[in-house]
């Protein structure tokens, strides 16, 4: 058995339960060309057509690889946050964790152009965007305050358009309509800079958070889920209007009260909630969803013996 929980290791680098927002946001785009578009149905929208399954597959893949890198090149951080310690503890050899990442990365980039050259193109800034610019010197923008909101707010906005395009090929009209998800993804990552303020200002990474402090931060924060809020409203996209409405009082009480523990709630609870609106319209996504968190679970704890993860705020 242990063995067998070992060899998941390679599973576990590619931190399966940050593809939650990424599926979360792919088919709230999927969603939205039904709903919006000319060309979409106009109706209620079935569940992921095969195309958009087997593209979320390879976009899965690519974000996976990406997450190796950000691991690869944030190993001194991580020590000191004590946090991803599969490769920064050495678990799985840099070699191991260096061969994954390419043999993913490069997979998958050339596997996007079979959906055409557009979605290739697309995939390619995607990993551009949140892999190479993200992560790797001399740009490493995630140690960039602005930098890093903007790559994080662009990222939903690809993703988005990723779910759109699984179906049809427009410009304008995902952009527009990406506006709540950019919203709440950047209030989410302004929050969670917030909590790695000691290890990242100890390891000289500009965040955010560390850049501007905790109260402009919460408050930051705050205002860009408003902003999800006003513009899921004003666009008619009840997909995401109830979940923001829902987690606005959330990002409230962080900004007043300015405790960690409030801002730890923040970023759990929404990604929950629009998760949930989304099982709403496929409901097999509460499957895969519950599969992902509890084997998780079982391997954290098998593993390492954390309880991880978990819906509880620090």
């Amino acid at each position: 058995m242990n063995r067998i929980v070992k060899l998941c290791d390679y599973i576990f680098v590619l931190r399966p339960t940050l593809f939650f927002p990424v599926w979360t946001v792919y088919a709230a785009g999927y969603l939205a060309f039904h709903k919006f578009s000319a060309a979409g149905i106009k109706a209620a929208a079935p569940a992921l057509d095969p195309t958009a399954l087997s593209l979320l597959g390879i976009l899965t893949l690519l974000m996976g690889s990406g997450y190796i890198l950000n691991q690869l090149c944030d190993i001194e951080t991580d020590r000191r946050n004590h946090k991803l310690f599969l490769i920064a503890d050495r678990h799985l050899s840099l070699l191991a964790a260096w061969t994954e990442m390419i043999l993913l990365g490069g997979f998958t980039l050339v596997a996007g152009f079979f959906y055409g050259t557009a979605i290739g193109i697309l995939l390619a800034i995607i990993f551009l965007l949140t892999g190479i610019f993200y992560n790797v010197a001399p740009f490493a923008w995630k140690g960039r305050p602005l930098l890093g909101l903007i790559s994080n707010a662009l990222g939903a906005l690809l993703i988005f358009t990723a779910g759109w395009w699984s179906q049809h090929i427009e410009w304008q009209l995902p952009v527009w309509h990406a506006l709540p998800y950019i919203f709440a993804v950047a209030a989410v990552y302004l929050y969670t800079t917030l909590l790695d303020l000691d290890g990242d200002a100890g390891a000289k990474k500009m965040t955010f958070g560390v850049r501007y402090g905790f109260s402009a931060t919460t408050i930051a924060g705050c205002l860009l889920e408003l902003g999800a809020l006003v513009s899921a409203g004003w666009l008619e996209d009840f997909v995401i209007f109830f979940p923001a409405l829902s987690a606005a009082p959330f990002f409230i009480l962080a900004a007043v009260t300015q405790r960690l523990s409030e801002v730890s709630r923040a970023i759990k609870l929404p990604i929950v909630f629009l998760a949930l609106a989304i099982c709403l319209h496929v409901w097999q996504y509460l499957f895969l969803l519950a599969f992902v968190f509890y084997f998780s679970k079982w391997y954290y704890r098998r593993r390492f013996g954390l309880n991880y993860p978990n819906l509880a705020a620090k």
